[in-house]
């Protein structure tokens, strides 16, 4: 009786010591689920993310990503306030040196806000779903319009700009991307060489000043390239790094992007880009 009673104090001793350990697991699991699975939409900051692994964005503010207006340069992409014109007066009186540029989505509504978490809150996370809508958009062209591209490149980032964030967010879209299409990704294709000004804030022809020479292309690019970024807005980030990759023995450059800012938008002033806040969420 003695050694069944000292076995079942044993026995309620190891259940009661149980008990908090069961519910220092649940407070953990609770905790890394609202970590990892944010409760609320990163976009919209109101509705709670139905699905997991979406990227912590609601399926509403994703099916609410706008599309590109029909009419738009067929080079640069800009809209065109005009029925039946085809190019924009910028391209016809300075073309660049890319064949053409597309974006997934004009730079607004939901689309403004998620580009916005994951450039600049730390979201970096976002990018697989994010190139999902730009394959998703852009590889449905017309078969004149058709690519063979052999390598996808993205615009690259200083090494204090990657310090500073702890991520590249065109590199990550455009890694996503190559495996979306199956092409190879070439990370050291292009390189920044010196710092540059946020483009945004500055006229286009700052701009252009901005980032003049600020890339440089490393050994010999095959003939035809896809250029990644995650935003267009003046375009002359891209103007240069095509040139680079030109210079460089590359003969047809294509560039994609999330999301395109119209003149109406990078004119507006700098606080649409804000200054890099709390990460939203933990990289994954």
């Amino acid at each position: 009786m003695y050694g069944g009673g000292s076995r079942g104090l044993e026995s309620a001793r190891r259940k009661e010591a149980a008990i908090p350990a069961a519910a220092a697991l649940q407070r953990i699991g609770r905790a890394a689920a609202a970590y990892f699975l944010p409760a609320r939409c990163l976009a919209c900051d109101l509705r709670p993310v139905e699905r997991a692994f979406r990227g912590g964005v609601c399926e509403t503010c994703w099916s609410a990503v706008p599309h590109p207006p029909d009419s738009r340069c067929r080079v640069c992409d800009e809209p065109l306030p005009a029925e039946g014109a085809n190019r924009c007066g910028r391209c016809v009186i300075d073309p660049p040196p890319y064949r053409s540029l597309r974006a997934a989505a004009p730079y607004r509504g939901s689309a403004r806000t998620i580009l916005l978490a994951f450039k600049f809150r730390g979201a970096d996370y976002l990018g697989a779903r994010l190139a999902e809508v730009v394959v998703e958009r852009l590889s449905i062209r017309p078969a004149a319009e058709e690519r063979d591209h052999q390598e996808v490149v993205a615009v690259p980032a200083t090494a204090r700009s990657l310090r500073r964030r702890g991520y590249h967010p065109a590199e990550l879209l455009g890694r996503a991307v190559s495996l979306h299409l199956g092409i190879p990704f070439a990370p050291r294709r292009l390189r920044k060489v010196r710092e540059t000004q946020r483009q945004s804030g500055l006229t286009l022809a700052r701009r252009r000043q901005n980032v003049r020479g600020a890339f440089r292309a490393s050994g010999r690019p095959p003939r035809r390239i896809l250029l990644v970024d995650d935003v267009a807005t003046s375009g002359q980030t891209a103007r240069e790094c095509s040139a680079a990759m030109l210079a460089a023995g590359a003969e047809e450059i294509d560039v994609w992007c999330f999301a395109r800012a119209s003149r109406d938008d990078f004119d507006r002033d700098d606080s649409q880009f804000p200054v890099p806040g709390p990460p939203l969420s933990a990289s994954r």
